[in-house]
């Protein structure tokens, strides 16, 4: 890149675009979702983006506002996807992604945020912990359909 910085640019998941989101997941994450996920997220306004770099698209974040079941239960956001193109790792598109959930968190009064991370993925695991996410608990067979069936740590931030 010739001096110039690299720009990081969101956008919304609109019809136009949503072969975006579903090859980025495809190219990233070790499961794939149902099309029926995908549509849904045409429905969730600001709470699915797409990332670009230079133009590009390289990264995707999709979640889902949980309310809660017990009096005693804030309300979250949960993040269901965020990835970024393995080339495009370390360019801060993964923190821009995180950052717009957070703004959207405080823009809706919401305090808390959470994610499901795979327990083999060390790097996803220690890049949560960094961004200020605390590691709860271990969820045996979280990931199901994965063979062997995988295990997530259940992670947090709160605001």
């Amino acid at each position: 890149m010739s001096g110039k910085r690299a720009r990081i640019q969101l956008d919304n998941v609109n019809a136009n675009n949503l072969g975006v989101l579903r090859t980025i997941n495809n190219a990233v994450l070790p499961l794939p979702y149902a099309e029926s996920w995908y549509e849904e997220s045409l429905t969730i306004g600001e709470l699915a983006k797409l990332a670009y770099f230079d133009e590009i698209p390289v990264g995707a974040a999709r979640c889902a506002l949980k309310t809660p079941t017990s009096r005693t239960m804030p309300t979250s956001i949960y993040i269901m996807t965020l990835a970024v193109l393995d080339p495009y790792r370390g360019f801060g598109i993964g923190k821009r992604l995180l950052k717009h959930i957070i703004e959207q968190a405080q823009g809706m009064y919401v305090h808390e945020i959470s994610v499901h991370v795979w327990d083999k993925n060390e790097t996803a695991i220690q890049w949560y912990e960094a961004q200020g996410f605390e590691k709860l608990n271990l969820v045996n067979g979280y990931y199901q359909r994965m063979v062997p069936v995988g295990n997530a740590f259940f992670m947090k931030l709160s605001m």
